[in-house]
């Protein structure tokens, strides 16, 4: 049986395409430093690949919402801190204060209160690095606490009006788990009280410069500080324990996602020296097939494919 030039080639040009391709996968392996780059590379392995980067990818999902979560209320608590340095501040000098004492003094007391109030206001009102609204629960681009004066004339205190509303915003961090990253300010604000906490340190601001002050009106300040400072230890210490379960979630997707990565390692990873010499071996082999294709078509100069 006689085979035709044309045939053969047809059969040398099939070859040498073949190996460009098999170089060109070769190059591409090397480069990533990775047996399998398609299913076909390995039918056997390739659904265990496919089941482990879908598992890293989801985990490197739920590694980002921890961090989301973890700077959420590392910044809520560093706010929860300023709340009660200024709580705390207003206490003392209301403790230290009587009215039977000079004017001036008080009124000295009365602009510290007031500096007080402000800087409260302030922290009440406190927007994370986005530029939400960290107590206006899902209102996040409202202001929470809104300030208006009770009656005119200069002796009238200023009363707060939420404007915010109670919503919880939590986010996932594994699987059926999720964290609670925002509170209501209103459990420190007016739990369990009449009066609007941020109206009455305002209030005995202005008591203070009165020549009616009390002891009954200091004392009653202290309490409701008091009260307020211990609304604020429970918020404090859910956000402690937020904190710490995230950091153990944490703990833990990394460990689980540096041994699936191994794993995924060990099952795709290249024989970078085995590979390099295979490279080799089909580049030479390309070259002898291209000389010989040359040499049988009756070209003078072979185009490489």
């Amino acid at each position: 049986m006689r085979v035709s030039s044309l045939t053969l080639s047809t059969a040398a040009l099939a070859g040498i395409q073949n190996e460009q391709a098999a170089i060109a996968r070769l190059s591409q392996q090397i480069a990533r430093n990775e047996r399998v780059l398609a299913p076909k590379d390995d039918p056997v392995r390739a659904p265990r690949i496919l089941e482990l980067a879908d598992r890293i990818a989801l985990r490197e999902q739920y590694l980002a919402n921890q961090d989301k979560a973890r700077l959420a209320l590392n910044y809520q608590g560093a706010v929860l801190q300023g709340i009660r340095q200024v709580l705390e501040h207003a206490r003392g000098i209301l403790m230290g204060a009587g009215p039977n004492q000079d004017q001036t003094l008080r009124d000295q007391y009365a602009q510290l209160i007031e500096n007080d109030y402000r800087q409260l206001k302030g922290l009440a009102n406190t927007r994370d690095p986005s530029g939400n609204y960290i107590f206006s629960g899902f209102k996040t681009n409202t202001e929470p606490y809104q300030h208006t004066q009770v009656a005119p004339g200069p002796g009238s205190s200023t009363a707060s009006t939420f404007s915010g509303d109670s919503g919880t915003r939590r986010i996932e961090i594994d699987v059926g788990r999720s964290v609670q990253v925002n509170d209501d300010l209103n459990t420190v604000f007016r739990s369990g009280n009449p009066d609007d906490l941020l109206q009455a340190i305002d209030q005995i601001a202005i008591d203070l410069r009165s020549t009616s002050l009390t002891q009954t009106q200091l004392d009653n300040a202290v309490a409701r500080l008091n009260q307020a400072l211990d609304d604020l230890g429970l918020l404090e210490r859910r956000v402690a324990a937020a904190q710490q379960e995230i950091a153990d979630t944490q703990a833990v997707t990394r460990t689980l996602l540096n041994e699936e990565k191994n794993a995924l390692g060990k099952l795709t990873e290249l024989d970078q020296a085995a590979a390099i010499v295979e490279l080799q071996r089909r580049q030479v082999t390309l070259e002898a097939a291209q000389r010989a294709y040359a040499r049988t078509s009756g070209l003078s100069l072979f185009n490489y494919l």
